[in-house]
């Protein structure tokens, strides 16, 4: 019982760190401009789904959809403009957060 409990634990560790590691040792890329093409609000009190943040689905100029970090309360409409930041994490992953 012990061993599940240490994995368990460490397991969770490994999760935080991976999270804390993406916004602290993410580079900028480069900044885009994208639309609007989905706002979610989130779920910020659960009750039988986990939480989640709110975020924007966005398209690219090149055609690609894209999940985008939400900064500030969404307050931008469907097919609005939205200024995007591209971040490389050291592992090669890219992300984007909505802009100041």
């Amino acid at each position: 019982m012990k061993i599940w409990v240490v994995l368990f634990l460490l397991l969770l560790a490994v999760g935080i760190a991976f999270g804390v590691a993406r916004d602290l040792f993410s580079r900028q890329q480069g900044t885009v401009v994208g639309i609007v093409t989905a706002v979610d609000f989130g779920n910020p009190q659960p009750k039988w789904y986990p939480a989640t943040p709110p975020h924007y689905t966005a398209r690219l100029p090149d055609g690609r959809l894209v999940v985008v970090a939400a900064k500030t309360p969404l307050n931008l409409p469907v097919g609005a403009s939205i200024g995007l930041t591209e971040l490389m994490t050291p592992w090669g992953q890219i992300w984007y957060r909505q802009r100041d």
